[in-house]
This record gives structure tokens, sequence and C-alpha cells, in this order.
């Protein structure tokens, strides 16, 4: 073999190796799925030297292939029945050429198309078009079939030949590979990008929290609330009254993170704002229901609440419920019972009435507001601390006020378990008597 016919034997296969490396190199800079697999279209297309290019992507929710990107020289100027064409294309497996592909995991090269039982002549026909050759090879990466590539019609030669499905199949080895990088970045972007969200809802949640303030005349206010993820839906407020009252209450939305936290945030406001036209706990209540029933019932939540007025002069406690764990009322020799009121939570029922009650703290007594991630908070064992703990914890604390010692007891109780739930603990107490 002279010098000549060996460079016409090599050049082929080092143009095939260039053109690989160069489409390598390509997509290895292209972070964007969508800018990914238009790409990869132009490029497939150029290493065979094709008319046509296709990618059918697999669905595995509704095991469909789906057409996402087409790139046709035969259209012209027909764009917008290119888009029609991708958005009507959606194969069973097994169905078409790249049906087939897709199912038996197997190239194929079809010289003579329009003899081929497997292609949808009719359609080729109702676009006005004409496929003479293809080649459609599987995308696989580690044993998962990601879809199918296809070709369409050779330039400057009557069908493909086994060379051109050899580039094509290295070629989709390398689109498998960069299909997953892609998909892997957009998640660790999505990923950054919910971490930055929460981050902020994180900031914006704590300006929820009230600056508890002094309640004077011997009565004091502390509050806690720990969500179990990074945003929680529990709430708690102390709010000054014009009858020289304070409104106090807890609340917990049902559900976890961000958009328990917006609801949490939305009833935030409007308690506020609907607290200081309402005398009656039970009357506010209703109207602070009314108010957020459209757009609780309209996003599938609702919240329970318990809420109360105080009068730090009397001790004077007036409460109303809306299926909220009841308060607790403890001093030094344990519990006093609350009278039970009923309620339905907020957001199941428009025009829900409330009942209320009223009692008095005496020197040296408090009422404790918890949410249900005190009794149902978990340790390592999964077991709930439950009310018989909080039993225990009241009959050899000493207090007032008792509440962090409680948190305490919980957090010691709970160990190194997660948070399975948001925590929240308020405790309005009066000082003992002054002994002499």
């Amino acid at each position: 073999m002279n010098h000549n016919e060996c460079q016409h034997h090599i050049d082929p296969v080092s143009n095939r190796l260039r053109k690989l490396i160069e489409a390598n190199r390509s997509l290895a800079e292209i972070e964007s799925l969508d800018d990914l697999l238009q790409r990869l279209m132009d490029l497939a297309k150029k290493v065979t030297a094709a008319e046509a290019s296709l990618i059918f992507l697999y669905n595995s929710a509704t095991n469909l292939l789906e057409v996402v990107s087409i790139s046709d020289d035969r259209f012209g100027d027909r764009a917008n029945e290119l888009y029609k064409v991708m958005d009507s294309i959606k194969l069973k497996l097994g169905e078409g050429v790249a049906g087939w592909v897709a199912q038996n995991r197997k190239a194929v090269i079809i010289e003579d198309a329009q003899n081929d039982s497997r292609l949808s002549k009719p359609a080729d026909k109702q676009r006005g078009l004409s496929t003479r050759t293809l080649i459609s090879v599987p995308l696989i990466y580690q044993e998962e079939l990601l879809g199918v590539l296809s070709v369409v019609n050779s330039e400057g030669k009557p069908f493909f030949d086994n060379e051109d499905l050899e580039i094509l199949e290295s070629f989709a080895a390398l689109s498998a590979v960069a299909i997953i990088r892609s998909r892997l970045l957009e998640h660790r972007i999505e990923q950054e990008r919910l971490r930055t969200e929460l981050e902020a809802a994180t900031k914006i949640q704590e300006l929820f929290w009230p600056k508890l303030p002094e309640l004077g005349e011997g009565s004091h206010v502390w509050g806690f609330s720990e969500p179990a993820g990074s945003v929680g839906g529990d709430l708690y407020d102390v709010i000054p009254m014009p009858d020289g009252s304070w409104l106090v209450y807890v609340a917990d939305v049902a559900g976890k993170g961000l958009p328990a936290a917006l609801i949490m945030a939305a009833l935030s406001a409007k308690i506020r704002s609907e607290a200081p036209l309402h005398t009656e706990v039970d009357k506010l209540l209703a109207n602070v229901n009314n108010a957020m029933y459209e757009l609780m019932s309209d996003e599938g939540f609702f919240a329970t609440m318990v809420l109360s007025k105080y009068w730090p002069r009397a001790g004077r406690v007036q409460t109303a419920r809306a299926g909220h764990p009841h308060p607790l009322w403890v001093n030094n020799h344990g519990f006093r019972e609350v009278p039970k009121i009923n309620g339905i939570p907020l957001g199941v029922e428009f025009g829900s009435e409330y009942e209320k009650t009223e009692f008095f703290l005496s020197p040296g007594e408090s009422i404790l507001f918890i949410t249900d991630g005190v009794t149902e908070a978990e340790n390592e064992e999964n077991e709930l601390f439950g009310n018989d703990r909080i039993t225990d914890y009241f009959g050899v604390a000493k207090g007032p006020p008792w509440a962090g010692g409680l948190l305490e007891r919980i957090g010691s109780w709970r160990g190194d378990a997660v948070a399975n739930d948001d925590l929240t603990i308020m405790e309005i107490w009066r000082d003992p008597p002054k002994t002499t």
C-alpha cells in the first residue's frame, strides 16, 4: 500500500475522531438542558451529514417517547409547522422506528425508508416531507433508557452507511453523558435556588416573632418557637389592646415548610388588623376565620389556634379555641382545670361560631399555650413525649415560670432525633405572693 492509499484509508477515521472530539468539547460547555438538546441536534446533523435530526426523551411516568427537539432543513421557513410536529409526536415503546429502538435498545440503520414497515409514511406525506434513509440509536446511561436520537436523509449520498451508524452511536454515548451531566447541574442549581429561598424565608419568618413586652402589674410573658425545617407553620404573638389587656395567641398551620410559613404570615397580618375591632375573643376568632377561609380552603390548609385576652392587674383570662390543644393552667400544686370550650380549626368552614370562657390566674400561677409539637415530639426510638411526661414534669418542677424547664426536658428526652414537627410554647405567669 503506497502513501496515498494509506492516507486515503486513514482520513475518514481521523475525520470521525475529529468530529467527535469537537462535539465532546462543545457539549461540555453547555449547562442548560434545553440549550444542550438543541446543540445535540445541530451536532448530530453535522457528524453524519444529515438533512434532519430529532431527539426523543423517554418519559418514565407515561412510558412514552416524546420529541423534545427537531432540527430539520426540509421545513425551510415553515418554523411554526416544525413546532407543531414537536408537540404532536409521542410514541409508545415498540411504535415506529424510534419506539422499536427504545424497546430493543438497539441501533438501526434503514437504507430504504419507504419500504420499511416501521416508518410512518402517512405522517411524512401529511407534512410534505420525504424520508429516504435514517439512523436511530438509543440514548442509554448505565442501563437507564434516556431516549432515542435519529438522523434523517444523508446529504451527498443515497443512504447512510455503517460508518455513519458507528459515528452516531459514538456520538449518542457522548450525548447520554451530557444529558445526565446537564440534569445533575440543573438539579444542583435548583437545590441552590431552593436553599437561598429558604434562607430568605427563614429571615422573613423571624420578623414575625414578637419582641415580648413587659406586661406590668407583676405579670410576665415568655415564648419560644422551633420549626421542624428551615421555616414552619407555628405562630405566636402578644398584642396590646385599647382596653389595657393583651391579646395573646398560639397557632399551628397544618403542614410544614414554605407554604405553611406563607399562610402563617397572612394569618398573623389578619389577626393584627382585626384585633382592635373586637372586644370579645370568640367574635375575633370568627371574623379571622371568615377572612382567611377562602385563601386557606383554596390552598388546602387549615390552622388550629388558642386565642386569649389577658388583663395583668386582675389576672383575668378570656379564651377561645379553634381545634387547638387546651392551654395548661398550672401552679406549684399541679394542674388546674381550664374550662373546656369547643371550636373547629380555622379555614375549615365559613361562618363557624366559637365559644369563650373566662378564669383568673392567682399570684404564682401560669397559663401555658403549646402546639402539638410538644406532646408529639419524638425521641430516637420514635416514642412520643406525650401528656404523661408533661404531667410528670409539673409534678416535680418549681415555678413560675415553667416553660423553659419544660423545653429543656423535651430537648433532653428527644436526644439526637431530628425534630418531626414545629414546636411552640408561650407562658404567661404572675409573680408569687411576697412572703414576710
